[in-house]
């Protein structure tokens, strides 16, 4: 089995085909936008039970905290975030799914989001982004992914863009957040290595949802983020187990995240 048909199901490529196929507006009745107006996807169908991801975002108080959305793909988690923080910024360095960002919180006019077009990672300069032109959302600067997607994703799409830093930001005179959501497909541990001075000296609540190539990687992937977290003083929450992590312990199923405060 490839690395596209592991990390993106059939069901999940068929409901992305179909999703990205409309283009009508409506109020969300699922997930974490419920209640908020978007556009595209099948938000609009009702859904199960909420995700262990669902419960613990919500169960978070975001009253007047700057949150960083760091792999924003369409917004849906900047839309939850602007509905219950004072200033959100979302960082998505893909064209498309940016003038979707724009389209949802237009929407919801929201004023309080400030959308960047650059991706953040150790160091500025530029990536290649590779993702598969169907699920958008995967998109990877990680080699190892982006190799596995090059061979196996069914319509492998490019694109160079700016990176730079959640340091290099807060030196720019960029807000500085209290919370730091992170998500970019491999790249987890490399994004924190370029805002150890943010961590050093304001200790921000961190979440990241954990990825790689196989279930080596992955843990090798978490193992860096995770020692990298506690390294800072932080205690690390399993969000799907329900646990704090102890010193080399193993992560667990395919979806991961990690709480950190």
């Amino acid at each position: 089995m490839s690395y596209y048909t592991e990390e993106f199901s059939l069901v999940q490529r068929v409901t992305s085909r179909i999703s990205k196929s409309l283009n009508f507006s409506y109020t969300s009745r699922h997930g974490l936008t419920k209640g908020l107006k978007r556009r595209g996807g099948l938000g609009f169908l009702p859904g199960g039970p909420p995700s262990a991801e669902e419960d613990f975002l919500r169960s978070l108080d975001l009253t007047g905290k700057t949150v960083f959305d760091v792999g924003g793909f369409v917004g849906l988690m900047t839309l939850f975030f602007a509905s219950r923080a004072a200033r959100v910024v979302t960082y998505e360095p893909l064209p498309a799914s940016r003038s979707k960002i724009r389209d949802n919180l237009a929407l919801n006019r929201f004023d309080n989001v400030t959308l960047r077009d650059v991706a953040i990672a150790a160091e500025p300069g530029e990536l290649k982004l590779v993702y598969d032109e169907l699920m958008s959302g995967g998109a990877t600067g990680d080699p190892e992914i982006a190799g596995e997607l090059t061979v196996s994703a069914a319509t492998p799409r490019f694109c160079v863009v700016p990176v730079t830093t959640i340091d290099l930001e807060i030196e720019a005179q960029q807000a500085v957040p209290d919370f730091v959501k992170i998500d970019v497909e491999g790249m987890e541990y490399s994004v924190l290595c370029g805002m150890r001075k943010l961590i050093e000296s304001r200790k921000p609540w961190l979440y990241l949802e954990l990825h790689g190539t196989t279930p080596q990687d992955k843990q090798k992937n978490a193992q860096d983020v995770i020692q990298t977290m506690r390294a800072a003083g932080y205690e690390v929450y399993d969000v799907e187990n329900t646990r704090i992590i102890g010193p080399a312990e193993p992560i667990s199923g395919k979806e991961s995240h990690v709480f950190g405060r």
